[in-house]
């Protein structure tokens, strides 16, 4: 037993060593790693990424828009900046990777391979590069990190779809909808957007009627409409219109309020916001709302009383 005891000390010391993980052991071309320039380890790499993404989904699949809209507000915002690489792995008290955290890790590992890509461009397959990045795009358009994908939708349509090397005609209609959307929506350039889908017409023979009725929704402020589109389309593109989420919810309650004096709660709640579950606690407490609640009633405001009319009889003079 005593000649035992030390493999037995080691052994329990090895099992206490943090396994590093296997997207973060690799670094950026950019600062001199060079395990990603070989079209093998891209591959292998590439694989893993998608298989994090995949138990992600699977993780959070109970509530995955909540997952998706985790990452901090910052990095979403400013789109000079990249995926926050400094997010706790760990909540206190839990075993688990925190979902910003686990985006983190998937968007700057995404980061990683197509810089390896980019630097590799002549020697690797196209539609390689191609798959990286429409993939790169589909994510990051998810979590709601424009860093991520807004590079990656003008390398697809202006570099990586070509005469010898095409994307198919579904994936490119989705990136230039993507595109368009974007600029609508995110950046609140409705006439870059407008700018972009005539470009699309004359140079791919792009048509989209989710675009033209989404772009025709916000130029004329038709909540309804723009609702009924986001409704009807994939998570892809429900991410995207999504940033206009907040600007037509504000601007349909605006214009209840100066049309009606009161409504029916449903129709504020779904009818205005294009939520079904939102309650009306929920809604005044993101807008801050002073209209007051009568059972299935919203009284926005109420009418002014007259004064009232004088009916004494007038005296006659003698």
């Amino acid at each position: 037993m005593a000649t035992r005891a030390p493999l037995l000390r080691k052994a329990s010391g090895s099992r206490l060593k943090p396994v590093a993980d296997s997207l973060e052991t690799v670094g950026f071309v950019s600062k001199g790693d060079r395990k990603l320039l070989d079209h093998k380890a891209q591959k292998d790499y590439y694989d893993s990424i998608v298989k994090r993404y995949m138990e992600f989904c699977a993780r959070h699949a109970k509530d995955l828009d909540a997952a998706w809209t985790s990452l901090p507000k910052s990095a979403s915002d400013d789109a000079t900046k990249n995926p926050p690489a400094s997010l706790p792995s760990k909540p206190t008290g839990t075993t688990t990777p925190s979902p910003a955290s686990e985006l983190s890790t998937i968007l700057l590992s995404l980061r990683k391979l197509r810089e390896a890509v980019l630097a590799t461009a002549s020697t690797i397959p196209n539609i390689f590069s191609q798959q990286v990045h429409l993939f790169s795009v589909k994510v990051a358009i998810q979590a709601q990190h424009p860093p991520s994908y807004s590079p990656s939708l003008r390398y697809l349509i202006e570099e990586l779809h070509s005469p010898s090397h095409p994307l198919p005609d579904s994936d490119l209609k989705e990136v230039i909808s993507y595109q368009i959307l974007d600029y609508a929506c995110r950046l609140q350039d409705l006439g870059a957007a407008y700018e972009l889908r005539a470009r699309a017409r004359r140079k791919y023979a792009f048509h989209s009627s989710v675009v033209d009725e989404a772009l025709h929704a916000l130029a004329h402020d038709d909540w309804v409409i723009f609702w009924r589109i986001r409704r009807g389309v994939d998570s892809n593109m429900r991410a995207v219109m999504n940033w206009a989420e907040d600007r037509v919810r504000r601007h349909a309650l605006k214009a209840v309020g100066k049309a009606y004096l009161h409504t029916d709660i449903k129709w504020i709640t779904e009818g205005c916001t294009g939520e079904k579950n939102l309650t009306w606690e929920k809604l005044v407490e993101m807008e801050k709302l002073g209209w007051q609640k009568e059972g299935d009633k919203i009284i926005i405001r109420r009418p002014k009383q007259k004064p009232p009319v004088n009916l004494t009889p007038i005296k006659e003079a003698a």
